[in-house]
């Protein structure tokens, strides 16, 4: 497990003033797991430009309007949201905007667990990020299959509950 973290002096400042701003990436060192030796900047940058660790964006840049998260969480959310509201919707027979109001905390739960488990591959230290162009093709799925397949479920969502909103009519359950 690798995590950024600042050079031991400024690790120690920052644990005696809270208050006190990082700047990442200057005197970063990669600290692994309890009880075993940081690696040097210099190497932590030799092993990243090599393949072996992927470089980490910062939360910023990550969530960022030119960030990779906004739009692959939400479309993740609303893949699961599709399929969950056209079930319950056959099963119940309840509509879409029905069913949000009626399970908000529900809906709240799943779309925070999509979002924290996109970001585990951070976690973890993979090899890969948490940003799908770092994982590449595996088959049949790519980063690009998910992000129009996520474009269309929010698309898909949106005219799903403008029709039942207008007819007050489950659209699956005629």
């Amino acid at each position: 497990m690798f995590a950024l973290a600042s050079s031991s002096a400024s690790v120690s400042a920052r644990a005696t003033s809270p208050n006190r701003a990082s700047s990442g990436a200057r005197g970063a060192a990669v600290v692994a797991a309890a009880g075993v030796e940081p690696i040097p900047a210099s190497e932590a940058m030799k092993l990243a430009e090599s393949g072996k660790v992927a470089k980490r964006k910062g939360f910023v840049e990550t969530m960022g309007f030119a960030g990779w998260a906004p739009e692959v969480i939400n479309g993740r959310v609303a893949q699961i949201a599709f399929v969950a509201g056209a079930a319950a919707e056959a099963v119940t027979g309840e509509t879409l905007p029905a069913q949000a109001h009626d399970h908000v905390f529900s809906l709240a739960f799943a779309s925070s667990l999509i979002a924290l488990a996109s970001f585990m591959p951070n976690v973890q230290g993979e090899k890969y990020t948490s940003e799908p162009e770092s994982k590449g093709a595996f088959g049949p799925f790519s980063p690009g299959k998910e992000l129009l397949h996520g474009r269309l479920a929010m698309v898909g969502l949106a005219a799903w509950i403008a029709i039942e909103s207008h007819t007050g009519v489950a659209f699956f359950h005629r």
